[in-house]
């Protein structure tokens, strides 16, 4: 089972890191980024939140975690500046 959520996880992350870079590239609009990868983040939140106990995480993991919500942060800024102006 730890195997099926970690798998889980990856993808999760692996889809968002795509996602990402797509916006930074010009490939999608945020508001396709945001569609498609809302209910991702939230979904690695509450497993992160709820499965920090069973499941073991590695360091590089948890790098990686750290960039994907730097840079959903640093793309929600930037969303926001280019709408007030």
């Amino acid at each position: 089972m730890e195997f099926i959520k970690r798998k889980l996880l990856n993808e999760s992350i692996r889809f968002i890191e795509l996602c990402q870079s797509y916006v930074l590239d010009g490939k999608i609009n945020v508001e396709t980024y945001n569609s498609l990868s809302g209910i991702k983040l939230s979904f690695i939140k509450d497993m992160l939140e709820r499965e920090n106990t069973s499941i073991y995480f590695d360091r590089d993991f948890f790098r990686r975690i750290n960039e994907l919500f730097k840079t959903n942060s640093l793309i929600y800024e930037m969303s926001k500046k280019a709408i007030t102006r």
